[in-house]
């Protein structure tokens, strides 16, 4: 199990036994009602940050910007290589010639 799924599935089931609870123990009325909506929504920003939001973060993070950096430098190695590599290619078959 990943570990978000973990966090968005201990968040849903703290917030069922808040509410059931506090609907137990302050009966169903104008108050509790928004006290459960109000957990519920929080429930749901909890669940959307985790899913989506935390993931958009780490990708903007400056780790992952210096590893993306470093990856478009070896791939700009790999092709000054390669080209370097055909030259030589081409000078060996002018020298055997």
């Amino acid at each position: 199990m990943d570990s978000r799924a973990a966090v968005v599935a201990s968040t849903w089931f703290a917030v069922a036994i808040i509410i059931a609870m506090y609907l137990y123990v302050g009966g169903i009325t104008l108050t509790s009602n928004i006290v459960a909506g109000l957990l519920v929504f929080m429930a749901f920003i909890i669940t959307f940050a985790v899913t989506f939001g935390l993931e958009g973060m780490r990708q903007e993070s400056p780790q992952t910007k210096a590893k993306l950096q470093m990856n478009s430098e070896l791939a700009e190695i790999k092709t000054a290589v390669s080209d370097l590599a055909k030259k030589v290619d081409a000078i060996q078959k002018e020298l055997e010639e």
